[in-house]
This record gives structure tokens, sequence and C-alpha cells, in this order.
């Protein structure tokens, strides 16, 4: 991820799963921003974001597990833990608690839909193993 030659490293690929349209395209936007993060794309379906994971090979997912058709987020997890072992997971939720401590053990982050742009960043970073 680091191109020695240049001094610099790769962006982070960035995938973003959420029910919601509007969600995903302020976070889309979001991290476009001169942050380093790219957004590989973005998915309202569990089936979609697991297509997406396998043809473009995010670094990071970040993910609300509250998704239709899923029984529960944890299920999710582990169906993206499934398909690539080695992609970091930032939960993203509107709860003020962690309301399911096995769904945030699962995780490599957590962040409240409440955050601020660069905690959102920081969490990515963070679960990514470079830190901000």
């Amino acid at each position: 991820m680091h191109d020695p030659a240049s001094g610099t490293e790769d962006p982070l690929r960035v995938l973003v799963v959420d029910a919601d349209d509007r969600v995903r395209e302020s976070l889309s936007g979001l991290l476009a921003i001169g942050h380093r993060l790219v957004v590989v794309g973005s998915a309202g379906q569990p089936a979609r974001a697991l297509e997406l994971l396998a043809s473009e090979s995010p670094d990071v997912v970040i993910v609300d597990p509250r998704l239709p058709d899923v029984a529960g987020g944890l299920a999710f997890i582990g169906r993206i833990r499934a398909r690539d072992p080695d992609v970091r997971i930032v939960v993203m939720s509107w709860n003020e608690g962690l309301e399911d401590p096995a769904l945030v053990a699962a995780s490599d982050g957590f962040i409240r839909k409440t955050f601020r742009p660069n905690d959102l960043i920081a969490a990515i970073r963070t679960a990514s193993g470079r830190a901000a």
C-alpha cells in the first residue's frame, strides 16, 4: 500500500453499505475529499455489497448492520469475512449504545452516524491499520 518510489501511500479503497441512498451518496462525497480514500462502490442490499466486495477488493467496508434481507448485522459481517477475511469492517449505526457487543467485537471499528467527518476518516484509517 506504500509506494517506496514516490514516498506516498496508495489510497484506501472503501465500500459503503447502507440501505439509505442519501447516506451512501453523502458518505461517498465526503470520503472523496482529499483524505487519501477512494470509494470503490456503494450498495443498499447485502447481495450487491457482496458482489462489489468480490469485484472491487476494498480495504475497508463501512456497513450499517440494519440492512434489508439480513437476519442480523453479525450474520452479514460473517458473510463479508467468509468472502474476504482480510477486509476491515467499520460498523456505522445510529444507536447511542452498543446494543450488540458481539457485533462490535466482530468488526474492526464502530462509529455512530452522528460522527464528525474527521472521526469517520480516523475510524477507517485505524481499522485499516493506517492510523490517522
